[in-house]
């Protein structure tokens, strides 16, 4: 599934950057008045996925959990986003919705997440979300956080969104988010036991065909 045209032949979730010069110096602003590693005291109107775009144009990336309080991110064994090299290291991504699916998604009850990120250069960015509960319950979904991460010691993963750090990162903030900060929740679907990202890809693109 890597970005080979601009076309979309997955028919992937589509959403355009925003343009953020009217809000850049209010977003600046809020990240300078959170204490290092601290929790972001979000008070303004904008979505907070807006607020994590700014920081991932402006030199940092971003980590999703469900855990609340994350002091230092250490490295863990895990395959890459292409489910084929195995790496001991911390992951994030350049995304500033892909994170936020991480964060809200109740791991314990999902069991299984498919999804994909994709920039393929035109403004926009594209998604595949589904998880192995029902979306539709509200168990499905929970409180989650973004962690903000200093991008120096990350390399990315070729074709994906997806950067790793083989030394532990400390984060320079943490965002809180609800299952409705995550534009995709509505559009994102459900997977039984046994379901491959290509099969959730083809059954979601002839779906919207």
């Amino acid at each position: 599934m890597s970005v080979r045209h601009l076309w979309n032949p997955w028919r992937f979730r589509v959403m355009r950057h925003p343009d953020l010069r009217a809000h850049a110096g209010a977003f600046d602003d809020l990240l300078a008045r959170t204490p290092e590693g601290g929790e972001v005291a979000y008070d303004l109107p904008q979505p907070k996925w807006w607020f994590l775009h700014r920081l991932v144009t402006h030199g940092f990336l971003l980590h999703g959990s469900n855990e609340r309080a994350i002091s230092e991110f250490r490295t863990r064994p895990s395959f890459d986003a292409h489910n084929v090299r195995r790496v001991d290291a911390v992951f994030a991504s350049d995304d500033a919705i892909w994170p936020i699916y991480f964060a809200v998604v109740n791991r314990p009850v999902a069991q299984s997440y498919i999804n994909w990120c994709e920039h393929p250069g035109n403004g926009t960015s594209r998604y595949l979300f589904s998880i192995g509960s029902d979306p539709h319950a509200p168990e499905s979904w929970t409180t989650g956080t973004v962690y903000v991460l200093p991008a120096a010691t990350f390399v990315p993963t070729p074709d994906t969104r997806e950067l790793t750090s083989t030394v532990p990162v400390r984060p320079r903030a943490r965002l809180t988010v609800e299952p409705d900060d995550f534009p995709f929740k509505a559009q994102t679907r459900g997977h039984r036991e046994g379901a491959t990202p290509r099969s959730v890809a083809i059954r979601a693109a002839l779906r919207l065909r």
